[in-house]
């Protein structure tokens, strides 16, 4: 959760808007037609959210991850024109599609790209880390607002924009922050993907967003596109016998916040053919591990994947014990920020909690670039 948290923390055509920098398409977006409100999409990795289809509606619910059988929201979700459904026990009741949303987080606005939704953003929470240049050009414009982070929105300008569905990024007790929001009757939706283990259940969340913008069948054709070449790149990597040991992320004030068994960076590394040393360590968020066990167990790793830096030279500046790891004295350092716009905003983020097909490509190449010979990385580089 910590960790999570200090992560978030850290002239555009309309060509642009559809395909910023080359961003390899997902096949059967394009020229998609959504066909029935009543389509029910399958869930099958997502364990915090649930889509029904009722006889004149339906209902979508999150799940709340920190109270074992609670929800977390309610939504019934019914076409628009049409008579408002009479059950009580939905939190929101909201005609679709939705026109107008507030989307305060990177992969919201990945999402939205995948499902041809950029043009109804009315609010982002600030233009700092925003990749999308087409988002950001229109912030910058002044055509879309800001709204301010999760923790300190600004209610007068979420009123005055008056979307139909403000996204957030759920986190434990954050209710408690949207009362007079919810009291406004704004429809909050609290996006819970960072907690899934699973890559693709995090990916799977496009159907949640989907949803509301009666787009269900689009976004189920996405996501077992994605779905498709994720499983198949790990059918080639499934049966690898040398597997090379990884280590990832950084020392952060003499401790080293390693994945757990149940993190969906830990399932990345072994899907990608890597060994990872805390891959049966189980927790109930990161680990906390001192600097020097990290040293003991992993000093002779093949691989340092995601460390935050730009180069070796500023790695090796942020504490010189780094030196004594082999992946740095070999030059086998990777992060995933290739794909930065200048104003700080990371695709990592954006577009690649929708497409960890690419993601696995990436990190497959990096341990096993004999198995994926064309692929060229597409979120990572590697450190020089």
């Amino acid at each position: 959760m910590r960790t999570y948290l200090i992560v978030v923390i850290l002239g555009v055509s309309l060509i642009a808007c559809s395909n910023p920098m080359n961003q390899p398409e997902v096949s059967e977006t394009n020229t998609f037609q959504e066909t029935s409100f009543f389509f029910k999409p399958k869930i099958t990795y997502s364990r915090y959210f649930t889509i029904d289809v009722r006889e004149n509606y339906k209902t979508v619910i999150v799940k709340n991850p920190w109270s074992t059988n609670d929800t977390l929201v309610s939504y019934v979700l019914y076409p628009k024109g049409k008579s408002v459904p009479s059950i009580q026990w939905a939190e929101f009741k909201i005609p679709v599609p939705i026109e107008k949303v507030v989307a305060t987080s990177s992969p919201h606005i990945g999402n939205l790209k995948l499902i041809e939704e950029l043009d109804q953003i009315i609010g982002v929470a600030d233009d700092r880390y925003l990749f999308n240049p087409y988002i950001y050009e229109k912030v910058v414009q002044g055509e879309i607002s800001q709204v301010g982070s999760l923790k300190d929105s600004n209610l007068e300008v979420l009123l005055d924009l008056s979307p139909d569905l403000v996204m957030k990024t759920g986190v434990d007790n954050v209710r408690n922050e949207d009362v007079r929001l919810i009291e406004a009757e704004i429809p909050v939706s609290y996006n819970v993907e960072w907690m899934e283990t699973d890559m693709l259940a995090r990916a799977e969340w496009i159907k949640f967003i989907a949803t509301f913008f009666n787009k269900d069948e689009m976004a189920d054709s996405i996501f077992r596109q994605v779905e498709k070449d994720y499983l198949s790149t790990i059918s080639i990597t499934k049966n690898i016998k040398e597997r090379p040991s990884v280590m990832t992320g950084n020392n952060f004030k003499g401790t080293w916040y390693m994945p757990s068994a149940d993190s969906y960076l830990t399932k990345l590394i072994l899907d990608a053919g890597g060994d990872y040393q805390y891959k049966n360590k189980k927790s109930t968020g990161s680990l906390p591990i001192s600097f020097e066990v990290v040293l003991d167990d992993l000093i002779e790793a093949d691989f340092w994947i995601g460390p935050r830096a730009e180069s070796l030279k500023g790695l090796g500046s942020q504490d010189e014990r780094y030196a004594l790891f082999k992946p740095f004295q070999e030059g086998n350092v990777y992060t995933f920020n290739k794909r930065v716009s200048q104003n700080g905003g990371n695709d990592y983020w954006e577009s690649g909690m929708t497409r960890p097909d690419l993601i696995l490509k990436d990190v497959t190449k990096i341990l096993h670039p004999e198995l994926l010979p064309n692929h060229q990385l597409f979120y990572y580089k590697k450190l020089q």
